[in-house]
């Protein structure tokens, strides 16, 4: 009998995270021999995005520290650790995993820190266009070319959620991803209300998502709306997730929920504020039909930041994709995808 080959998969930080590592999972199965366990290490909060994927035979969750999941590990016998975080939550537990029988070996991904930095103070942009997907896959680099080896098995190295069940009663045209986890990555209230005023002329039926935070900030959007703009803000990512896969189009800044909708091939309207596509965190393998919005001013210096936590110009970036930009590009989208 073959021995099974054990792996896990560490990816903490964000939901948008979690999801970009999907194809990780697959490549795992194409490029190594024999039976494979591929486990899977994260937040509490983003077991949606792993649990039931296919590929993955357990995901293990923390809610503080590694310390609540490391003696368990230690028991499972792991061949390999990919660690896609690279910081010290996740060497803790690759110390704890040398503790046990065997030897567990080490990859863990380039993060290009030094070339971030340099993007960021500088403007020199020695990433060239490679998407963090990419950085992901180069860390089984020792097992071969990763990208390829999928292409080879048919598979375009898409990102991918868990399967979920329908959830809406009726079709869902228009989903607006309220959310972000920091303020030069949110579209302005403003904004948002005349986008949805635009999209209610039209004859439009909005569904309004985002944590539990922007739920107060949805239901004053929904004042002037009444039954035509719907409040899902505060459910589960698995109910965002299943209401996302009914979406004709999603209007989202740079969050999860746009990795969500690459995932899931919703075409999307994309609106970049203090952040860029060039630190590589762009929406991966998207629906042809997606159009990315960028600050209106060309001779702008961008990205501010990299989390977009703050921006260096008097007028903030994300206010300047005007509200009648994203209508222009929804409606567009509306009109290429209607049935």
């Amino acid at each position: 009998m073959e021995s099974t080959t054990r792996v896990l998969v560490i990816r903490f930080s964000s939901m948008g995270d979690v999801i970009l590592a999907s194809p990780v999972v697959r490549a795992l199965h194409w490029m190594l021999d024999g039976p494979v366990e591929v486990h899977f290490l994260t937040k509490r909060a983003f077991v949606d995005a792993v649990e039931g994927l296919p590929g993955v035979t357990r995901t293990w969750a923390i809610d503080r520290t590694t310390a609540e999941v490391e003696e368990g590990l230690q028991g499972v016998g792991f061949h390999y650790v990919v660690d896609l975080h690279a910081n010290a939550r996740s060497g803790f537990v690759k110390r704890a995993l040398r503790k046990g029988e065997g030897r567990t070996f080490d990859l863990t991904v380039d993060k290009r820190s030094l070339d971030k930095i340099l993007l960021l103070q500088t403007g020199w942009d020695r990433l060239g266009g490679q998407h963090v997907v990419e950085r992901y896959l180069g860390t089984l680099k020792p097992f071969g070319d990763a990208l390829e080896r999928l292409r080879r098995a048919g598979d375009e190295g898409a990102l991918a959620l868990p399967p979920s069940a329908p959830t809406a009663k009726e079709p869902v045209e228009v989903v607006l991803a309220l959310g972000a986890a920091h303020e030069g990555k949110a579209i302005p209230e403003d904004h948002w209300s005349a986008v949805v005023a635009g999209l209610l002329e039209d004859g439009r039926r909005v569904h309004l998502i985002g944590g539990p935070t922007e739920r107060n900030l949805a239901d004053r959007l929904k004042e002037f709306a009444g039954d035509q703009v719907v409040n899902r803000c505060g459910v589960t990512w698995s109910e965002t997730f299943a209401l996302l896969s009914e979406a004709a189009l999603l209007v989202a800044g740079d969050t999860g929920a746009m990795h969500a909708g690459a995932a899931l091939q919703v075409p999307m309207v994309v609106v970049w504020g203090c952040t860029s596509p060039a630190l590589g965190m762009g929406p991966w393998r998207a629906h042809p039909a997606t159009v990315e919005l960028q600050p209106e001013d060309p001779e702008r210096s961008r990205p501010c930041s990299r989390l977009g936590d703050r921006c260096r110009h008097h007028t903030p970036c994300i206010r300047r994709v005007s509200p009648q930009r994203i209508l222009v590009a929804a409606r567009h989208i509306l009109s290429q995808t209607a049935p």
